[in-house]
């Protein structure tokens, strides 16, 4: 049994310990410093504060029965797509787990529950960034009804150049 519930800013010890967990096995490859200041900048908790009190941020823990983090996702609805028409929007701005989960149905969930989230804001478009070299979560994405919308080149300091490449996806809700 999962469920899924909202991060609550009480939580934010919590949520900064399940961002580490389910970061850096994953992403740490893309960073000359292994993922360090990047983590540093998007785990701190002065920025995990700004989200959790911003109304448009929307963090949720994903648990398993015995209680324990399975992983997180993180929406950021009224989230136009950048340089497209598409303004009624949101942002899947962050969905991970740990690597005990993968492979359990857990994300294929938190996506269900991403798409149920946007249709209940009565939004059109559901998107994503997603790495180009992370063959594994754009085919997860493919299945999950994702299209690739465009490709931009990252310039984050620290970041290899062979991983600058990241793509942005849109989902249509209204299919």
């Amino acid at each position: 049994m999962l469920w899924i519930e909202r991060v609550l800013p009480q939580d934010i010890l919590t949520l900064q310990r399940v961002v580490e967990e389910t970061y850096l096995p994953y992403f740490r490859y893309l960073w000359h410093d292994e993922g360090a200041a990047y983590l540093a900048y998007i785990n701190n908790v002065e920025v995990l504060e700004q989200h959790l009190a911003n109304p448009r941020h929307h963090y949720y823990f994903a648990r398993l029965e015995d209680g324990s983090i399975a992983g997180y996702l993180k929406l950021i609805f009224e989230a136009p797509i950048p340089d497209t028409p598409f303004s009624n929007a949101v942002s899947l701005d962050k969905i991970y787990l740990t690597e005990a989960a993968k492979g359990k149905g857990i994300g294929k969930s938190l996506m269900e529950f991403a798409d149920q989230q946007a249709q209940l804001a009565k939004v059109e478009y559901l998107w994503l960034r997603v790495m180009d070299s992370n063959a594994y979560n754009l085919d997860f994405y493919v299945k999950n009804g994702y299209k690739l919308l465009y490709k931009r080149w990252l310039e984050l300091t620290n970041i290899k150049e062979q991983y600058r490449g990241i793509f942005t996806m849109i989902k249509f809700l209204q299919d």
